[in-house]
């Protein structure tokens, strides 16, 4: 049995307690009758309004935010994953030595923010630790971004990254988390199992998906592949990061001390090995022919954004990446009338995802070359 209930405003539920009132009565607005009956009904109306919501309670999917973070965390003990900071190191040049404040600004040349997280005095081509101020994937700044410096600082010549900034991500979506609600509902999670494992990685912050390969190097043995909450692959850190928290060990001397003892969630004599999915990057090329006031920048641009979300959606779920659906997303892009000559990875055909027993391969995005037909 669903239960429903529709929108009524004050006026509507006035009406209906009006129309129940005997006509010989008068019943027309600024008479007693009226007035006394829409002082109800704007109570009512409250009152109606949060019965509908009490509702959606039955359809976790009509939540809001926050109610459906409290709601999963009540009844399952699922927390949801905050945002977190992207991190990296941003070099300096300089004719001397530099001093460095810890929350120091610096800028790439759009105006997105880095605070310098550590008090120190530099010379040439040192580094310091930088964070940035926006949370979110925002802030994974490729090599080379980092470039303005808003404060002048003496000796100071130049700033740049020389590696991408990582570890950015969004808060959990809503999808994500009814998601891990409903796995975990459905899914027989007991000790150690394969759906526990699954459990484990999803819980990292950061980890959008997983992949669990049992017994991949012998008897108790398990690997655990994962994709970032991007639908990409996963950085070292954050596969650290897992690693950690299901079977964590400390390497003395080449040697894993304290791996498979129980010290993660993984139970004893359980080795865990965590791994990211393996890139199988997929380049594009085809001529489009332009709809009336785009530029082929444009259209390349808006098609770019549309293969990367086809790419995403088939991490850990699809066995190939579709020729046809590459050319289904090109025609979807905003600016393209029609194309021709389509080309991936150099061949008009599917592009298989290897998953093996120890490896699983996520597609990305490669170079996308755009033409204009003639």
């Amino acid at each position: 049995m669903t239960i429903e209930i529709q929108d009524k405003t004050d006026l509507e539920i006035t009406s209906e307690l009006l129309a129940e009132v005997p006509d010989t009565y008068q019943k027309n607005a600024g008479y007693f009758i009226w007035d006394f009956l829409m002082a109800i009904g704007k109570i009512l109306a409250v009152f109606w309004a949060n019965l509908q919501y009490l509702c959606n309670f039955f359809d976790i999917t009509k939540l809001d935010y926050d109610d459906l973070v409290l709601f999963v965390y009540q009844r399952r003990g699922i927390v949801a994953k905050t945002e977190t900071y992207a991190t990296g190191k941003i070099k300096i040049t300089s004719t001397g030595n530099v001093s460095i404040a810890k929350d120091d600004i610096f800028e790439t040349s759009d105006g997105m923010q880095f605070k310098a997280l550590e008090t120190v005095t530099l010379t040439n081509s040192q580094t310091f630790n930088a964070q940035c101020l926006t949370a979110g994937a925002v802030g994974n700044v490729p090599v080379g971004t980092i470039t303005v410096i808003p404060i002048t600082k003496t000796n100071l010549v130049s700033i740049t990254n020389v590696e991408a900034f990582e570890g950015g991500y969004d808060k959990e979506s809503k999808e994500s988390i009814i998601e891990r609600y409903l796995d975990d509902l459905r899914n027989p999670i007991t000790s150690g199992n394969v759906y526990h494992y699954l459990k484990w990685a999803k819980e990292v912050t950061g980890v959008g998906n997983a992949k669990i390969k049992p017994l991949w190097n012998g008897d108790n043995t398990v690997k655990v592949i994962i994709c970032d909450s991007n639908n990409s692959t996963a950085s070292q850190t954050l596969v650290d990061a897992v690693q950690e928290y299901i079977d964590p060990y400390e390497l003395i001397e080449g040697v894993k001390v304290g791996w498979g003892c129980g010290n993660g969630q993984a139970p004893i004599g359980a080795y865990c090995t965590v791994a990211s999915g393996t890139a199988l990057t997929i380049n594009v090329s085809a001529e489009i022919e332009l709809m009336s006031g785009f530029t082929l920048a444009d259209a390349t641009a808006n098609i770019e954004a549309k293969i990367e979300e086809y790419l995403k959606s088939t991490v850990f779920k699809d066995s190939y990446v579709s020729y046809a659906k590459i050319g289904a997303k090109i025609l979807e892009a905003d600016g393209v009338k029609d194309y021709d000559n389509l080309l991936v990875n150099n061949d008009n055909d599917n592009v298989a995802i290897v998953e093996t027993s120890s490896s699983c391969e996520i597609a990305v995005k490669g170079t996308i070359t755009i033409t204009e037909a003639e």
